[in-house]
């Protein structure tokens, strides 16, 4: 036997034991020794057959990204940084055991778990570090293969669905098998037609999916027809530009399989016998990934198990019709039997079984030989007599009963079955009941659990006060999961716990409870609502036992509570927000027979993770709403008393002004066109501390109207006229269509105020332009236009302006405190009316503002307007 040889250094290197060099070259994994540099100290024989010697004898922390590896997660390539070598040199931390998929010396594409451990000398001096490869190609082919293998029978065996089956197959195969999967079947017009295609990576799927339209053509001469024509599987190891070619039916089609970089393909043929329906094909896209013969054997194996399914599927829907003919056969029914995946059994006249298969007999924990011959009774006692009724029910109507529920207690957790019975007849002569049970337990526990996060959800939105939450959450623990339910919530201290919920099934656990009210766990006790308090992680006590309930109790009185309460199971699960804990669920069950599992635990979490978000929404609701209630008081009490101080600075102003007018000079007209701007400023004051005013009286609810009858026509009129010599400033022509009268019941100064809010708006947008208003009747409103020349509103923003501080863009911005409109459309709210903003109804520039107010209505007997 030859020694193995390896790449080492000369006598400088620091690995200079001979000891350790032989170690080094018996070892099975792959050693590789480099200094601080990155650069290579020592290798055995099993590194350089995995690299390459000269690879290893140039490398270096600044080659290391030459190296060829990807993440196997997610397929992106390793940079040289992220190598557990570079990293402990970086570091100086190990890393152990990184999967790595890598392209070796020659190309071999292999599997390895990577280690790195740094070196130091005798004095602490970094020396380098080492580096072992454990090559895990070979098992983890195995695994990914056996594990494919294995998922794929269990939803084959699952569904007689085979199409959804298929699919769901493919979707699997992408998961540890495949990067794309294409599955092609035979249809009624014996053409192969694409039924489904899945990429690994979801953005991949799109391109992926452009191959819909490309299915194999039967009896053409591609490697995929040839497949599916000869029945028997091919493997493509390398796939190269010349086999694309040869799958291309177009070259769009060409363009497509180019673009998705297949690397290595495996064609499989779903046959049974010689009747063949389809074809599977798995593709391998990565550089480290190529097919072997050992991926080929399990593949073949999957698509045997797939044919099968499919076959059962086909045998299942053609045995439900042939049971209603008379030339149904022996034969068939015993291959249906055989094949299906699901229980099955025939009970004559006398409802004695004549045949069961598997299924049947795994799910009774009866052998199959055992039921022959016997009734359900005879066969399971007093269990079986539910069954027994139920066919001899269908046998004297000759009625199929569909989909009924049977429960099985026995075992560890009840099962869940739908079971369907038929009669089963030979033309006119009745041969007994036919029977088909699938098992549902899966499906009704999710559908369970669904509807409990349903009914969570709906509950935990219906309120914004967090005691009333967490009441919910309470109610809800109790009729879906545990026997009672207490909640305790950290207080404002943030250390100590307050027990603010308890619910229970019954009057005597209710009792109990109330009494434990009063021993919420203080900061520093040893229990196991503490840590889980302050770990944040969850706590399942799936048999309470002795030393779980002094892990529960505070004091004896405590225990003394605890066990009139009998919990026999127990989780804790934290209400955690935001990153923050809020509090505790605690749900105990007390019942003999129910244990809380792993389900049950990730059930709780989810609603706690609901509730916890609903607590804190609350709390942030509540202080949002202070926040608001706050600065609108703030506000309302700030514009009043600065209307005081603003009305005595106008008079003053004013009388400046009359004053320096009875004084005719260069002097006072000076000073008088200073007056006159700070005249102008305080009015623009006055009116911002009104709109102030008017915005915090409309926040707290205490804007009042004094309605009346308003002829709004002649209103129109002479706030046109009052506001004339300001329209003239603006270079605007106000013109109103205004002829009929219109009364609305209406508070005078608060429609004049909206109005002249809509006139001042045109002036500034739209000056030199002419400004029209229109007075109309609409059906039981009343209504004012306000139509202007300007810009107009862009249709994403005719809402906006009129929120609260929203404020135009442009060179008007700076200008406005954005609440005219705001408090234009509330006041016409109040009045039971609304505002509105459009595009003029004929077009052309502009803005139409529509002002809707609600008709004054004369007594009865009298005329309206």
């Amino acid at each position: 036997m030859s020694e193995p040889t390896g790449t080492f250094l000369g006598e400088s290197t620091p690995v200079r034991h001979e000891w350790l060099r032989t170690v080094l070259q018996l070892l099975p994994v792959g050693v590789i020794i480099v200094d601080t540099g990155g650069r290579l100290l020592a290798a055995n024989a099993a590194a350089s057959a995995l690299w390459g010697t000269r690879a290893l004898e140039e490398m270096g922390l600044e080659r290391y990204g030459l190296f060829e590896a990807y993440w196997p997660a997610n397929g992106r390539r390793l940079r040289g940084e992220e190598w557990a070598t570079a990293r402990t040199l970086r570091t100086r931390k190990t890393i152990s055991n990184e999967e790595v998929d890598i392209v070796g010396s020659g190309g071999a594409r292999r599997t390895i778990l990577n280690s790195s451990a740094p070196l130091y000398t005798e004095d602490g001096d970094m020396l380098g570090a080492v580096n072992v490869n454990v090559d895990i190609t070979e098992r983890k082919a195995t695994e990914r293969a056996e594990f494919f293998v294995s998922e794929a029978s269990r939803l084959l065996a699952e569904s007689l669905d085979w199409e959804t089956t298929l699919k769901a197959v493919a979707r699997l195969a992408t998961l540890e098998w495949a990067d794309y999967c294409m599955v092609d079947v035979l249809d009624t017009d014996a053409e192969l037609h694409r039924l489904v295609v899945t990429a690994k990576d979801p953005r991949k799927q799109a391109l992926l999916d452009q191959l819909m339209p490309f299915p194999p053509e039967s009896g053409s001469d591609t490697p995929l027809a040839r497949v599916f024509a000869q029945g028997r599987p091919v493997l493509v190891s390398d796939i190269t530009g010349e086999f694309l070619d040869l799958l291309a039916r177009s070259p769009e089609h060409r363009r497509v399989m180019e673009a998705l970089e297949p690397r290595s393909t495996m064609l499989l043929p779903l046959a049974v016998g010689e009747r063949r329906f389809g074809l599977i094909n798995l593709v391998s896209a990565s550089p480290a990934r190529r097919y072997t013969r050992r991926d080929l054997a399990y593949a073949t194996e999957f698509a045997r198990r797939a044919a099968l399914a499919v076959e059962s599927a086909r045998l299942y829907r053609e045995a439900r019709s042939a049971l209603r003919e008379r030339d149904a056969t022996a034969a068939l029914l015993e291959a249906f039997f055989a094949a299906s995946p699901v229980g099955m059994g025939f009970v004559n006249r006398g409802l004695r079984y004549m045949r069961v298969n598997s299924v049947v007999a795994e799910n009774n924990g009866i052998p199959m030989e055992r039921h022959l011959g016997r009734t359900p009774r005879e066969l399971m006692g007093e269990a079986g007599a539910p069954i027994e009724d139920l066919l001899g029910r269908v046998l004297a109507t000759e009625e199929a009963v569909m989909d009924d529920p049977v429960e099985y207690v026995a075992g560890p957790e009840p099962r869940t079955f739908l079971a369907t019975y038929f009669p089963v007849r030979a033309g006119a002569e009745l041969l007994g009941v036919g029977g088909i049970v699938r098992e549902v337990t899966e499906q009704r526990r999710m559908e369970k659990h669904l509807r409990f996060l349903t009914d969570a959800t709906t509950r935990l939105a219906t309120s914004l006060d967090w005691r009333t939450t967490v009441r919910n959450v309470a109610e809800l623990v109790v009729a879906q999961l545990a026997d009672y339910c207490l909640v305790d919530m950290l207080a404002e201290d943030g250390e100590h716990l307050e027990r603010v919920e308890r619910q229970a099934r019954n009057e005597d656990l209710q009792v109990q409870l109330e009494r434990s009210m009063a021993f919420a766990p203080p900061p520093g006790a040893d229990t196991t609502l503490r840590r889980v308090l302050e770990t944040g992680r969850s706590a399942l006590v799936a048999e309470v036992d002795e030393h779980a309930l002094r892990n529960f109790a505070l004091n004896d009185e405590h225990r003394d509570i605890l066990e009139k309460l009998k919990p026999r199971s127990v989780m804790v699960v934290p209400l955690m927000a935001r990153g923050r804990t809020l509090g505790l669920i605690s749900a105990a069950s007390c019942s003999p027979t129910r244990r809380f599992n792993t389900r049950d635990l990730a059930s709780l979490e989810d609603l706690a993770w609901r509730a916890a978000l609903a607590v804190d929404n609350a709390r942030l609701y509540r202080q949002a709403e202070q926040a608001v209630a706050a600065r609108d008081e703030f506000v309302a009490v700030a514009t009043h008393e600065l209307r005081t101080p603003l009305s005595a600075l106008h008079l003053q102003l004013a009388s400046l002004q009359r004053t320096l007018d009875k004084q005719p000079s260069a002097e006072a007209e000076r000073l008088g066109q200073g007056l006159a701007g700070a005249l102008r400023q305080a009015d623009r004051l006055t009116r911002l501390v009104a709109h102030l005013f008017d915005v915090a009286r409309l926040g707290t609810g205490q804007m009042s109207l004094e309605l009346g009858a308003v002829e709004l026509s002649s209103l129109v009129h002479a706030l046109v006229a009052r506001m004339e010599e300001a329209l003239a400033t603006a270079g605007c022509v106000a013109v109103v269509h205004a002829d009929a009268p219109v009364v609305a019941m209406a508070d005078r100064p608060r429609v004049e105020q909206v109005l002249m809010n809509l006139l001042t708006n045109a002036m500034k947008y739209a000056p030199g332009l002419p400004v029209e208003l229109y007075v109309e009747r609409d059906a039981d409103q009343a209504l004012i236009a306000v139509r202007d020349w300007g810009p107009g509103i862009p249709p994403e923003s005719r809402e906006r302006i009129f929120e609260r501080f929203a404020r135009a863009t442009g060179k008007h911005a700076r200008a406005s405190m954005g609440l005219g409109l705001y408090i234009s459309r509330q006041l016409a709210r109040a009045h039971g009316g609304d505002l509105y903003v459009e595009p003029p109804p004929e077009g052309g520039p502009g803005s139409r503002f529509v002002l809707y107010l609600p008709r004054w209505k004369k007594p009865s007997g009298a005329s309206q307007d």
